[in-house]
């Protein structure tokens, strides 16, 4: 490691308060190089600060709370892709249990009691473990991102020593008299990326985005750029590092958006002299984030503009009644006026991201009550709400309202075409699709998605309205065209089975027999009519 020995995170949890206090005491953590960086007494708890503080060991018990510990493995690994090593706690020896967290890749599988004998040489051996990883990595340059980024991330969080701020500034090239500010840049598809893309195509494009900002500095300063969270970097940015912090910034921005077809929101701090004060830079960048809402071209988002003008989180007072009306009569102008008059206040009054979340969540609580009220499918509407929830606060509010309205007008729409059908129009319709697809793996799910509608309410309409249920009704359709087939063809009755909708010919002769009262080969050979 050339003298640089890091600490190394580690998150404990267990349901059972005593544990988790046995742990804490049973080892000497410093002296093995680790700091708890957290416990937590359910699954839920250990995921939110995996998510935070990506430590670099969890100790967790196997039986938790809200998710269990291979649940909690599955999505430390699979879904956010994290490189944190485990080391697994059980109160009896599963070996089924053993076997699913071995295939996560744990690191040891420790049997409680807990004794010390046991859970040091456990943690010596992860901490070789991480040792050979970065001793292994491609370069030294590599080796010391990782270093950099990890001593940049202590100081933030102010877990800080006068040796460590010494050893800081030799890594990052910054001396007591060197003028700095901090850069972040945030990802703003990567939701939609954990969404639509695999793990390794996240990683893949998460490290593209790296890649930009590193090319547009000097090597010897790609150590000043560190992982800030999963879907954000951020950059200590000096004098002797760019030129200009500005045009760094704009031309970061153009140029991830051309190599990696995505794009991304960059906040600038003020300047400070220290590395003390990374922390205090760092948190203002974080703070100047948010104001994306209301930056309309898109640029660099710079807290000095800012910082005189804090987010209003007031409640936003306002009467839905006249905009969901219109939604309902289909009224575009009142919608169009309604919602340039809210989201003008919202822009005028710098409302927070949550402020406006609540407002479109109350109306979309509406929407859906008045659909399910009619008996129509809520769920597209609920994806593509699902879609803009996911959009506030990364976008901004004249966007974010463009989206907000085309929703409503297809809103709008849709209520207009449930007002107009009445039930047995739709069950007429259901019935004709029944005889044209009949040969096809119907479902009334799908079926009732087809029309726009509730499942469980047209199944009833549908049994009351044709005296039947509607896989009865499918089945009597299918087995009266297999009649006229068995009759009109030499077709053999698996071929007809299959041709009527039925992959298994046995089951299709049981259907045929409880309806028919006859096996489809005696059918044929008596030629009943």
């Amino acid at each position: 490691m050339g003298g640089i020995y890091l600490m190394f995170k580690v998150l404990l949890a267990d349901d059972e308060p005593a544990v988790i206090q046995l742990l804490e005491n049973l080892v000497d953590w410093e002296t093995l190089g680790y700091t708890i960086c957290g416990t937590a007494s359910n699954g839920e708890d250990a995921l939110e600060i995996l998510k935070q503080s990506n430590p670099h060991l969890a100790i967790i018990d196997i039986h938790m709370p809200r998710i269990n510990g291979l649940q909690l493995l599955h999505q430390a690994s699979e879904i956010l892709y994290l490189r944190t090593k485990f080391i697994i706690l059980s109160a009896y020896n599963d070996f089924e249990y053993a076997k699913t967290a071995m295939r996560y890749g744990v690191n040891d599988y420790i049997l409680k009691p807990i004794d010390d004998d046991e859970l040091i040489p456990a943690l010596k051996k992860v901490r070789n473990q991480i040792d050979n990883e970065i001793g292994t990595l491609e370069s030294k340059a590599n080796k010391m991102k990782f270093v950099a980024s990890n001593y940049i991330n202590r100081i933030i969080k102010d877990e800080i020593s006068e040796e460590f701020i010494e050893r800081c500034k030799r890594i990052l090239r910054l001396d007591d008299n060197s003028s700095f500010r901090c850069a972040l840049v945030e990802i703003n598809q990567f939701e939609k990326w954990m969404n639509d893309l695999s793990n390794i195509e996240i990683q893949k494009k998460r490290l593209s985005v790296r890649k930009v900002i590193e090319d547009g500095v000097e090597s010897n300063h790609v150590p000043n750029i560190f992982d800030d969270d999963i879907h954000r970097f951020g950059i200590i940015i000096s004098h002797d590092m760019v030129m200009r912090e500005e045009q760094y910034l704009e031309n970061l921005k153009m140029e991830v958006w051309k190599n990696c077809h995505c794009s991304v929101s960059v906040s600038l701090s003020e300047e400070a002299k220290g590395i003390g004060n990374i922390g205090k830079l760092y948190r203002q960048s974080l703070i100047a984030l948010q104001y994306r809402l209301f930056q309309m071209d898109g640029g660099v988002l710079y807290y000095e503009r800012f910082k005189n003008t804090p987010l209003n989180y007031n409640f936003y007072e306002s009467n839905p009644e006249e905009l969901l009306e219109d939604i309902k009569c289909n009224n575009i102008s009142g919608i169009n006026d309604k919602l340039n008059k809210v989201f003008g206040e919202f822009y005028k009054k710098k409302c927070a991201p949550e402020v406006i979340e609540s407002y479109i969540k109350n109306i979309e609580f509406e929407m859906v009550k008045h659909i399910q009220d009619h008996n129509g499918n809520v769920d597209e509407l609920i994806t593509k709400l699902k879609s803009i929830s996911t959009s506030i606060g990364k976008t901004p509010v004249d966007s974010l309202r463009d989206d907000f309205y085309k929703l409503l007008l297809d809103t709008s729409d849709y209520y207009k075409s449930i007002s107009s059908r009445s039930s047995k129009d739709i069950i007429v319709e259901i019935k004709d699709f029944v005889h044209q697809n009949y040969q096809k793996d119907l479902k009334l799910q799908q079926v009732a998605k087809t029309y726009f509608v509730n499942p469980v309410y047209i199944g009833q309409v549908f049994t009351k309205t044709v005296g039947m249920h509607f896989n009865e009704y499918l089945h009597s359709i299918r087995i009266a065209e297999a009649k006229k087939l068995i009759r009109r063809t030499d077709m053999k009755i698996s071929g007809i089975a299959s041709m009527v909708g039925y992959s298994d010919s046995e089951y299709f002769a049981n259907k045929f027999k409880a309806i028919t009262g006859y096996l489809p080969s005696y059918y044929r050979k008596n030629s009943i009519m």
